[in-house]
């Protein structure tokens, strides 16, 4: 009976002490989903106080337009770059678990250049993609992309810096169907910022050797001319930064490469930094700047002097 009574006693423990920890855990992770906007909170309240402190009216109103600024994710690149990163970290929690993804990041971009991100499955560099790209806020750090600071903005301002500067070429082309060609291009005219100046759709068909084509639909093209529109379609934006995601996977050599070189007939043509995540290491030998990505660091960055053409680069 005492034997009995204490292993009763000692898993009533046990279970007790399970729920501690799995409390402190979920207490643990909540403050790790929190920590970006702790800081936030922390350096609002910080430069409220340093507003009310001043008594000079003209500094009082320089810093109210600071702290407008500031919040609002308005704040200039360096000069030469699009993309300056420092101290970038990103954490993915669910529940109680909370996995560190990205771990102190330091980049800077300079604009109009060719860029390769290259690591193994689970390294993080889609993350860094979608985080450079506004697709994912970041923890904490600053990520200052075409003079806007990602880290200060909310949902609704990441989706208008998005509009406004971003497009993206995916590995699936995701054409409408009932579309013709010259019809899914203009998609992504209609999304241009009437700030931005326009890329003639006839220059966009002759980049991209679609001229013939224009009026055709996606079921009577091939994989590689698909892909093809699906670039039209992101160029027609006039974005300032190109997002590519695996741009060739789906595609043969022969395609992939001509896909691949249209990517980078866009950069030297309309001076669009073009910023690509792959796995064939090839990649790099066609870019200015190689990030190479592992266990959520960079662990190498590697300036090109020299560049090859799409169609003198290994495939496999």
């Amino acid at each position: 009976m005492k034997e009995e009574k204490k292993k009763k006693e000692n898993k009533e423990n046990n279970l007790k002490l399970i729920k501690i920890e799995n409390k402190e855990k979920k207490r643990k992770s909540k403050i790790t989903q929190n920590i970006g906007k702790e800081k936030i909170k922390e350096e609002k309240n910080s430069f409220k106080k340093k507003i009310n402190s001043e008594s000079n009216i003209e500094k009082k109103k320089k810093l109210k337009n600071e702290f407008k600024r500031k919040f609002k994710g308005i704040e200039s690149n360096s000069k030469g770059n699009i993309v300056d990163i420092k101290g970038l970290n990103k954490y993915f929690c669910n529940g109680s678990n909370c996995e560190h993804i990205l771990h102190n990041i330091d980049l800077k971009i300079p604009r109009g250049k060719v860029v390769v991100i290259l690591g193994a499955s689970g390294s993080g560099k889609s993350t860094l993609l979608n985080i450079i790209s506004g697709l994912t806020p970041p923890s904490s750090g600053d990520v200052i992309v075409n003079n806007n600071n990602l880290f200060y903005m909310n949902d609704s301002s990441r989706t208008k810096f998005r509009k406004l500067n971003i497009s993206f070429v995916f590995q699936s082309y995701n054409l409408i169907p009932s579309l013709t060609v010259i019809e899914n291009i203009k998609v992504g005219e209609n999304l241009r910022s009437k700030n931005v100046e326009e890329i003639k759709m006839v220059d966009i068909l002759k980049t991209l050797d679609l001229t013939v084509q224009s009026k055709k639909y996606p079921f009577q093209l091939s994989g590689g001319q698909n892909q093809r529109v699906s670039i039209g379609r992101a160029l027609a934006k006039n974005p300032n930064i190109l997002f590519a995601d695996e741009p060739t996977g789906a595609l043969d050599e022969k395609k992939g490469k001509e896909a691949l070189q249209m990517l980078l007939d866009i950069n030297k043509k309309f001076n669009t930094t073009l910023i690509m995540v792959t796995h064939n290491p090839n990649f790099q030998k066609v870019s200015d700047i190689v990030l190479h990505i592992k266990d959520g660091t960079i662990s190498n960055i590697i300036n090109n002097k020299t560049k090859k053409t799409a169609k003198d680069i290994e495939w496999s």
